[in-house]
């Protein structure tokens, strides 16, 4: 069952009226259908973009969460995609929102699919510029050295995920066998 937030919608964003679960004309899977006006309420993922910041010295910075889920956690900054923004740019804001950081120089690290919440990661790395401060939705900062990155702390899956691929391009160590975070 999906955890996506629209998934209990019970009402047309249309008309009004009452969604019913069928599987509408020439498609083949479920979906929400208002049965007055015919309107298909798709539940498609939600994009979010993050930055991996490094320093020039190779350090990187996380942000522990001041937020739930997973409030204490450490993660990169990241967030969701606002209409009329690209994923850069919504990477380079949520950098500057979390962390009071300025970025340049983005480079795709990868995609990664968080399929129970309904959510596609979009994760960049780039060169820091400045010094970072913990935002409205951390409480800390802090730069790591690759070979200290807090597996163990990390705040999704995603995170690990990314972060690991992060450190093989660039020939830094990564766990053998990864913990289990909770996938939230």
């Amino acid at each position: 069952m999906s955890q996506h937030p629209h998934a209990f919608s019970r009402y047309c964003m249309h008309c009004g009226q009452r969604l019913v679960s069928a599987v509408p004309e020439g498609d083949t899977r479920r979906r929400l259908v208002c049965m007055d006006c015919g309107f298909i309420h798709y539940i498609n993922p939600r994009p979010v973009a993050g930055i991996i910041p490094v320093r020039d010295s190779g350090e990187i910075l996380l942000v522990r969460r001041d937020i739930e889920p997973r409030r204490g956690a450490w993660v990169f900054p990241g967030g969701f995609m606002d209409l009329g923004e690209t994923a850069e740019e919504t990477a380079v804001r949520e950098t500057r929102e979390e962390a009071h950081l300025e970025v340049e120089d983005l480079r795709l690290v990868g995609v990664y699919t968080r399929v129970l919440p309904g959510i596609v990661l979009i994760v960049y790395e780039a060169r820091a510029v400045g010094e970072a401060s913990p935002g409205h939705e951390t409480s800390e900062t802090r730069w790591f050295r690759p070979e200290e990155i807090p597996w163990e702390e990390l705040a999704f899956d995603s995170t690990l995920q990314a972060l690991r691929d992060w450190a093989a391009s660039h020939g830094y160590p990564v766990p053998e066998e990864p913990p289990s975070l909770a996938d939230h």
